[in-house]
C-alpha cells in the first residue's frame, strides 16, 4: 500500500492530532498497526495541539505491562480501531 493511500499518513497540512480528530479517535480509543514486527495494540490517552500520547496495550498478542504513555507517530504505520 502506497503512502498515499494509507488512512493514518500525516500530511504537511495535517499531523497526528488532527489525523485523530478527523477520524473521531479520542482518549480510550486503542488502535492496531504493524510495521512489520507483528501488530502493536496502543490506547491513546491524550490529544495535544499537534501530537498524540498513547501507551502500548500488547505486542504481538501478548499483553505489554508497566508501559507509559509516551508520544507516538501515526505515519510509520496504517492504524485502524483495535477489534479487541
Amino acid at each position: 500500500m502506497s503512502s498515499a493511500s494509507r488512512l493514518t499518513t500525516t500530511t504537511g497540512y495535517e499531523n497526528e492530532a488532527d489525523v485523530c480528530r478527523r477520524l473521531g479517535w479520542l482518549p480510550g480509543t486503542r488502535l492496531a498497526g504493524d510495521e512489520g514486527y507483528g501488530v502493536t495494540v496502543i490506547e491513546i490517552t491524550a490529544l495535544g495541539e499537534s501530537k498524540i500520547l498513547a501507551k502500548r496495550v500488547s505486542h504481538k498478542g501478548k499483553p505489554v505491562t508497566e508501559e507509559r504513555e509516551t508520544t507516538w507517530t501515526l505515519s510509520c504505520r496504517d492504524w485502524k480501531v483495535a477489534t479487541a
